[in-house]
């Protein structure tokens, strides 16, 4: 239940019998905004900027994925920007659990799609079967491991399983270990009842789609960390296509799962929404969106545009 819980949660936060090729996965973030892939001339990350008369929202554009450790990244700019503002936005879950008989049941019933009698890798297509034993073997798993899991969170649990060492972080830490620092408060994210969605999800866990993601996982797997580290030193240092170059096949799997798609536009209007109302307020203040979320074709920047306001990229080289 607890894998299942992290399943679900995972895939709200991003937001058909096994072929011998599994089927391509649908990515509404695969299209970026040509001219929001710049590198910015600042030290540090990228950032954007939305205004009005008398306010001004900051947007860090977070990486996709987690920095790995050891990595710093310049600061100067975020403390610059939270110095004196109203308030840090973004960044939260965007759904709720709640503790109630029906989700209990819902998510009991979301564990039964994803299981699987017998040994899962019995049952992949050959060439996926010898990808998935070549993993498992090299993290050092035998196939009892993923006994009674399905395709999909079998990947899940193979690449935590094949990342030894320590683990990346999310620079949201570091953002809010800031904002605390120079007492900016956080403003509650508005949540949305998970049950509604979970139901599509499952209703759209076919074994297809479920083979197309533990494929997904195989290539982030396969591709090993460099380029995954590349990308998140490309953030670091402001270059927006550098870290659009991360590794994210799990990511394309939980938006392509049924509802998925639906989540993402509802996680960009809630995003959106969130910064025009902070506009409202005199002063200043400091928003967290990801990347993709930002710049992709019908993102947050575009949403804003799309109400009248002028969004403002870095200052590039």
């Amino acid at each position: 239940m607890k894998r299942i819980c992290c399943v679900a949660l995972t895939a709200l936060a991003v937001a058909g019998s096994a072929a011998a090729q599994s089927p391509p996965l649908a990515d509404p973030e695969a299209t970026v905004v040509e001219e929001f892939v710049v590198v910015a001339r600042d030290a540090g990350p990228a950032w954007w900027r939305v205004s009005d008369d008398d306010t001004t929202v900051y947007i860090l554009a977070l990486p996709d994925g987690a920095l790995p450790p050891g990595l710093i990244w310049d600061q100067a700019g975020l403390r610059r920007r939270l110095k004196g503002s109203n308030a840090l936005i973004g960044g939260g879950r965007a759904y709720r659990m709640s503790l109630s008989f029906k989700t209990l049941g819902l998510l009991l019933s979301l564990r039964r799609s994803l299981r699987q009698k017998g040994e899962m890798e019995d049952d992949l297509p050959e060439p996926l079967r010898v990808r998935f034993v070549a993993a498992r073997e090299k993290a050092g798993k035998d196939a009892g491991h993923y006994k009674g899991w399905g395709p999909m969170v079998a990947g899940f649990i193979l690449i935590g399983d094949s990342r030894d060492g320590p683990r990346g972080r999310d620079p949201q830490d570091d953002v809010r270990r800031t904002a605390r620092k120079l007492k900016v408060r956080e403003r509650e994210t508005v949540k949305r009842d998970a049950a509604p969605v979970l139901k599509e999800f499952k209703a759209g866990l076919t074994l297809d789609v479920q083979t197309a993601c533990l494929s997904a996982a195989m290539d982030d797997i396969e591709a090993g960390l460099e380029p995954a580290n590349a990308a998140a030193q490309g953030w670091a240092r402001g270059d927006v296509g550098a870290a659009l170059k991360a590794p994210r096949g799990i990511e394309k799997c939980f938006l392509a799962v049924s509802g998925g798609p639906e989540v993402w536009r509802q996680g960009i209007e809630d995003q959106a929404a969130a910064i025009a109302a902070e506009l409202e307020r005199p002063g200043k203040a400091v928003a967290m969106v990801r990347l993709r979320q930002l710049i992709a074709k019908g993102g947050v920047i575009e949403q804003l545009e799309a109400t009248g306001l002028d969004v403002d990229g870095p200052a590039v080289r």
